[in-house]
């Protein structure tokens, strides 16, 4: 089934190149700038068998529900628990991994700041784009 305007399966919404995280990712953008959510980005993530997302740390919140697989998150050193139905949240500035340590892909959920995904934030300057378009194009 096709993406409607308020309903839709998340495997068939377009998938975003995110290579830059991890080699093999796949990752969709459920909500976020332009689809019902400005503020923030709720990111669809499957990762591959034993793969992970390496290191890195930035200056927003993570909040992560895993939907399938056997994952985990590392937050400086100690590590969580994301296997199905487990959640996780990551603060602001602090250094984390993401992980597969299953043999079946992981997939989650992960809720951040707009500013803080780049698709969303493109998403975001199109639509503030679009906004004034039509303001200055009304007068």
């Amino acid at each position: 089934m096709a993406v409607s305007k308020n309903y839709g399966r998340v495997l068939d919404i377009p998938t975003l190149n995110a290579s830059a995280l991890a080699p093999n990712i796949i990752k969709r953008n459920v909500f976020g700038p332009g689809r019902f959510w400005d503020d923030w980005v709720m990111r669809h993530f499957i990762l591959p068998a034993h793969e992970e997302i390496p290191a890195h740390k930035h200056d927003w919140d993570h909040l992560v529900y895993s939907i399938s697989g056997k994952g985990e998150v590392e937050v400086e050193g100690e590590r969580y628990d994301l296997s199905k139905g487990n959640w996780a949240r990551v603060p602001a500035g602090k250094e984390h991994t993401f992980r597969n340590v299953g043999d079946e892909p992981f997939e989650f959920f992960c809720i951040v700041p707009a500013y803080g995904d780049p698709h969303a934030k493109k998403a975001s300057m199109r639509a503030k784009r679009n906004k004034a378009d039509k303001a200055e194009n009304k007068d």
